[in-house]
């Protein structure tokens, strides 16, 4: 421990470490001061070394106003209590958001890091955390959960509670890309005939906008517009809880294609919609309230009946894409139609479906197989 006689007093400046935890022991003008860093023997040294160069200016000009910083209390805080803040300040996200951010940290994070101060976090427990998870979650499900460590990280670091993000060093997964597995027009038709009559017009509106399955069950008679012949989603509807669509782009207006139309109108008719009110829900069960049951499992049976593979109900998304670009639909078209932002998506997902309705790259390709081979007499000349 190094000590400094000045004509202000004494000033001992020190680093130790009791239990697991490193300690700076300061002594102002007979005042003497401890600040705990936890298991951060980086912070404590860089304060050490702060320590010093305040006692040699005060020495020098004889202003100790430097320590006055550095003997204030650390900011002490447990991940669990900065996880509350960071969720506290974020109720006004989507509900659907809230929920899954509050599973991450019920399941993994809280059980994971709670206890820890931020401080005593390092980059190899995050490591091995995420390494530990993936072995029964997928790849994207644990990188969501790291995304909202590294996100309540990164507020500590920005209110100076930690200096650096332990989580930012920590790669992602890599995700596979989820398949497309669209069904042929044919298949579509069969598999819809093999629903009962309460679950037949919710798949075939699914089939026939590309809507997100969230989207339809929010559907109410008031989108709907048969003048103009489309749909205004507006909405998205995830296990009860109603709030807004996707993203930003996921708010739009779809065309009603003949099927849509027929079965809507069908609907609003035996459902007398003009005497409940245009607030009603579209898509409801037999006891009047919104469907909220998973849909999954009635496409599920219905493909069973048919015949056909399973894909999930998400398919009928990726379905109506497909059908429409192998048609010679603009894609353009397609991506307002779907809610993408932009067209790099459209093409990301559903490039191979987009049809060339001249051939003329094919043809022009094909023409170097037509050539016929130089004869020996040819070469030699």
């Amino acid at each position: 421990m190094a000590t400094k006689t000045t004509k202000k007093g004494v000033v001992k400046n020190g680093i130790y470490i009791r239990g697991s935890s490193y300690y700076i022991c300061v002594k102002v003008n007979n005042v003497q001061i401890r600040k705990s860093f936890g298991k951060d023997r980086r912070q404590a040294e860089l304060a050490l070394a702060e320590i010093r160069k305040q006692s040699t200016v005060g020495r020098i000009t004889d202003d100790w106003s430097g320590f006055e910083k550095l003997t204030q209390p650390k900011k002490l805080k447990t991940f669990a209590e900065a996880a509350a803040e960071y969720m506290a300040e974020r109720a006004h996200n989507k509900a659907s958001t809230l929920r899954t951010y509050n599973e991450h940290l019920k399941n993994y994070l809280l059980p994971e890091f709670g206890h820890l101060q931020v401080s005593a976090i390092e980059e190899q427990h995050v490591a091995q955390f995420l390494s530990r998870i993936a072995n029964h979650l997928s790849a994207c499900r644990a990188n969501s959960t790291v995304t909202l460590l590294r996100s309540v990280l990164k507020v500590c670091v920005r209110r100076k509670i930690i200096e650096e993000n332990p989580a930012d060093g920590v790669p992602r997964l890599r995700e596979q890309q989820a398949d497309v597995d669209p069904l042929t027009k044919e298949e579509l038709e069969l598999a819809l005939s093999k629903l009962t009559k309460l679950f037949k017009p919710v798949f075939t509106c699914l089939a026939w906008t590309g809507a997100r399955p969230g989207e339809m069950l929010a559907l109410r008679w008031q989108d709907v517009d048969f003048v103009r012949s489309e749909i205004h989603i507006n909405k998205s509807r995830v296990k009860g809880c109603e709030d807004l669509p996707k993203t930003g782009s996921s708010e739009r207006y779809i065309p009603m294609l003949p099927p849509v139309v027929q079965v809507l109108t069908a609907l609003k008719q035996e459902r007398k919609v003009a005497e409940l009110g245009g607030n009603d829900y579209v898509f409801v069960g037999q006891n009047g309230l919104p469907l909220n049951r998973h849909l999954d499992t009635t496409w599920s049976a219905a493909l069973k009946k048919a015949g056909l593979r399973h894909r999930p109900s998400y398919q009928l998304r990726h379905t109506f894409a497909s059908i429409c670009l192998q048609q010679g639909a603009n894609p353009g078209w397609v991506a307002k139609v779907l809610g993408h932002s932009t067209l790099q998506t459209t093409f990301k997902h559903y490039l191979r479906f987009i049809n060339d309705p001249s051939k003329e790259n094919e043809r022009i390709v094909s023409m170097m197989f037509e050539a016929k081979e130089p004869t020996k007499e040819a070469l030699c000349n």
